[in-house]
């Protein structure tokens, strides 16, 4: 029995055959284009290839390979912008690199995945944390948006409640501000999207929050506490003072920027979102 399989998801383009008969398996992987590598092993028998084998393929096909017939030849893969590629970087840092992806929200713990980020980025150069922390910046600038404020404001913001009606303060403070959006951020690339359109996607029960705890300040500094891993820099901020003279027009910092609108506040929220309003105005209240 032989299969061939291949990944050409985001920035991969590799290729995994798998060959086995008897008691023997072999498999040939590598980056499409090259000979690759190829492992023997030998099994007890016949049918514990055949079952080790066939959980290999699972698995592989589980992590988004593909089957194509034996006598076909590989697509060719369609190359990607470099914007493409820091995109696709700088997502999967975050979920790699976050171990409770999944978990209740009470198992999740923000200073332990921003430990794990900064390790997993160490392993990296110094070009590939300045495309991180470009990308971040402009993720950031990306949630610089009247509707993020106001889901600010309703998980953070002092609120009176009378007869299952809400009114919120409307205080947006420049930092907090940025910290929140970092929390965000940390969620992944589904709920950033999720989040882009339609802030009440925060309450759709795909995601598990602790919502006594939205700031995530750490990231801002994860690229430069990474490349200082394996560099004596003196300056702190090395990467990110390289991003700043590169990318000046990044201003994520900045609350002189115009948001698309007036964040609205008071009773006006409960009227915009309402099922949002109502599930964190019960949960904050109890």
């Amino acid at each position: 029995m032989k299969r061939n399989l291949i990944n050409q998801n985001g920035v991969s383009d590799k290729f995994w055959n798998i060959e086995y008969w008897e008691n023997t398996q072999k498999i040939v992987f590598g980056k499409t284009g090259t000979k690759g590598r190829e492992t023997i092993k030998e099994f007890t028998n016949e049918e514990e290839c055949i079952r080790e084998s066939e959980k290999l393929i699972a698995q592989k096909i589980k992590k988004g390979y593909t089957e194509i017939l034996e006598n076909d030849e590989i697509p060719q893969k369609v190359e990607l912008s470099e914007a493409e590629k820091a995109d696709i970087y700088f997502w999967e840092a975050i979920e790699k690199s976050n171990k409770y992806k999944n978990a209740h929200w009470s198992e999740y713990d923000v200073d332990e995945h921003l430990e794990n980020l900064t390790n997993h980025l160490s392993r990296f150069g110094k070009e590939r944390l300045i495309l991180f922390e470009k990308t971040l910046q402009e993720k950031l600038s990306e949630l610089y948006t009247a509707e993020i404020a106001e889901l600010s404001f309703i998980l953070e913001c002092d609120f009176s409640a009378e007869n299952g009606n809400y009114t919120f303060d409307n205080y947006l403070s420049d930092d907090g501000f940025i910290y929140f959006r970092c929390w965000l951020l940390l969620k992944g690339k589904a709920f950033f999207d999720d989040i882009k359109k339609d802030i009440q996607e925060f309450v759709s029960e795909k995601y598990s929050f602790n919502i006594g705890d939205c700031w995530a300040e750490g990231l801002l500094y994860v690229s430069d506490e990474a490349y200082s891993i394996n560099h004596d820099n003196e300056d702190e901020a090395e990467i990110r003072d390289t991003v700043n003279e590169l990318y000046p027009e990044h201003h994520y910092d900045s609350m002189d920027r115009q948001m698309n609108r007036e964040p609205k506040g008071g009773v006006d929220l409960q009227k915009m979102y309402p099922k949002l309003v109502k599930e964190m105005g019960e949960l904050r209240s109890a």
